[in-house]
């Protein structure tokens, strides 16, 4: 039975309009709401005594990855509404908000968990950053950056070095996003699996590939006097120098979304990649 829920929607007038909607459809249920707009950079802290069952993200994907990333190791769900583009992550659509908030309060809804990555930066021999990612970690180079050279090493599987624009490493959650537009495969959203995607290699033969999620995979920069950065989710950005070593990883927690029974990941694709 839910008892408290946070709204997390994005700044613009349709999204506030519906986060008062919804506000309104809780509320009169006797709930404890917590609103907040992605895009403040005053992000003020909810009260110490609220614990929400349910993290409602109104917006498109970039929203629900700025409330993966604020309340999803929680293991709270995660509830997405799709007022954006394509919206693989916030798959249910405005029409249908409605009648599956309700479904919702009724305590009929379903659940899958999805893997996230632990991203963390290691510069001589110390963390100097890490981040979560629920679609993936990038690392490239700058606009006016040369050709990167990354040492990559997996554990149980190998070393190999490259050279690209950059690399990307995706979550099964992530596959249609930046790694999609990469030339990396689709994956479905709930294998155990992390997709590592060269951008733009130099060597037709650095092609991408599925790893268990068991493998973590450490990159180490070998380009000097570049503009390079490592990217997570699109939304955090950190700064590399040369000889840091990033190491990634599938993080102990899942991420956990509320899905729409009413249609599949096959459905998704169709709609959205317009697949006959």
């Amino acid at each position: 039975m839910l008892r408290q829920v946070a709204i997390v929607y994005k700044d613009d007038e349709r999204s506030a309009a519906l986060a008062d909607q919804a506000s309104s459809i809780l509320g009169a249920e006797g709930l404890d709401i917590w609103v907040e707009c992605s895009g403040q950079s005053d992000r003020e802290r909810p009260p110490l005594d609220f614990h929400p069952d349910l993290v409602i993200s109104l917006g498109g994907d970039g929203t629900l990855l700025y409330a993966a990333r604020a309340w999803g190791l929680t293991g709270i769900p995660l509830f997405g509404v799709n007022l954006g583009h394509l919206g693989f992550l916030a798959e249910t659509e405005p029409d249908q908000f409605g009648s599956l908030l309700k479904s919702i309060l009724d305590g009929n809804y379903r659940v899958e968990k999805r893997l996230a990555l632990e991203v963390a930066v290691e510069r001589d021999g110390e963390i100097v950053a890490d981040t979560l990612a629920l679609n993936e970690a990038v690392v490239n180079k700058g606009a006016l950056s040369r050709i990167i050279t990354l040492h990559i090493s997996v554990k149980d599987f190998g070393q190999w070095h490259f050279r690209a624009d950059g690399v990307i490493i995706a979550t099964p959650t992530g596959s249609t996003a930046y790694n999609l537009s990469a030339g990396g495969p689709v994956v479905y959203p709930t294998l155990p699996a992390i997709i590592l995607t060269p951008i733009c290699p130099f060597t037709l033969t650095s092609r991408p590939l599925i790893l268990p999620a068991s493998c973590p995979v450490e990159m180490v920069v070998d380009s000097h006097d570049q503009d390079i950065h490592l990217t997570a989710d699109g939304q955090i950005s950190i700064p590399l120098k040369p000889g840091d070593r990033i190491i990634t990883k599938t993080h102990r927690t899942s991420i956990s979304l509320v899905v729409n029974p009413r249609r599949n990941f096959i459905d998704i694709l169709r709609q959205k990649l317009n697949w006959a």
